[in-house]
């Protein structure tokens, strides 16, 4: 059963924390640099860095994953944004705005991705739709929380150094806790066969 594997839990648990940062951060990014001084402008680019770094990383990790270790992969990606959220506490110059963008990009695309990839991995085709579902749900969930808990801690500290530094925890712990999930566990020809139909 799914449930009774720790992995399952490790997996949810990633997921609550890195989309907490990452949809905390996407509708929040112009307005904390327009806070720090940019012009809409300027902070318009670093925007765009995101929308192109997460494309980016969606290739990349799809490339990369059907060659090296899933998870190892994962926490490659999915931990710098970390750094990129302290740069955005720092009242960063434009390029360090688009660096930080592009590493909370660089997640943003990779993380879906690995997410179905590593249900299938881990819990087996057969048990795939239900896997997948509980913890799409979770993204779900969390895309709706993470820009109302950025926006309340913005109004209850009038700064946007709090949400960065809570996401930069969560990109740190969400991102290296996928290499407890071990190797993938083999399953059964049944497996095989459904893939096959």
């Amino acid at each position: 059963p799914i449930f009774g594997s720790y992995r399952y839990w490790v997996l949810l648990f990633s997921i609550i924390c890195l989309y907490l940062g990452i949809c905390g951060i996407i509708p929040n990014l112009i307005p904390s640099l327009t806070d720090d001084g940019h012009s809409p402008e300027r902070a318009a680019l670093a925007q765009s860095a995101f929308a192109v770094a997460l494309v980016a990383g969606r290739l990349a990790v799809g490339w990369l994953v059907d060659r090296f270790w899933a998870p190892a992969i994962g926490a490659i990606f999915l931990t710098p944004p970390a750094i990129g959220c302290l740069i955005l506490m720092s009242d960063p110059s434009l390029l360090g705005a688009i660096f930080a963008a592009a590493l909370v990009g660089m997640a943003g695309g990779a993380e879906l991705d690995l997410l179905a990839l590593l249900a299938s991995r881990y819990f087996g085709v057969r048990n795939f739709a239900r896997s997948y579902a509980w913890l799409y749900a979770a993204v779900a969930i969390v895309g709706g929380v993470g820009p109302m808990a950025f926006a309340w801690l913005y109004d209850l500290t009038g700064s946007y150094d709090t949400s960065f530094l809570i996401s930069a925890v969560l990109f740190a712990i969400g991102g290296p806790i996928l290499l407890v999930l071990g190797r993938h566990p083999e399953f059964p020809q049944e497996d095989a066969r459904a893939v096959a139909h």
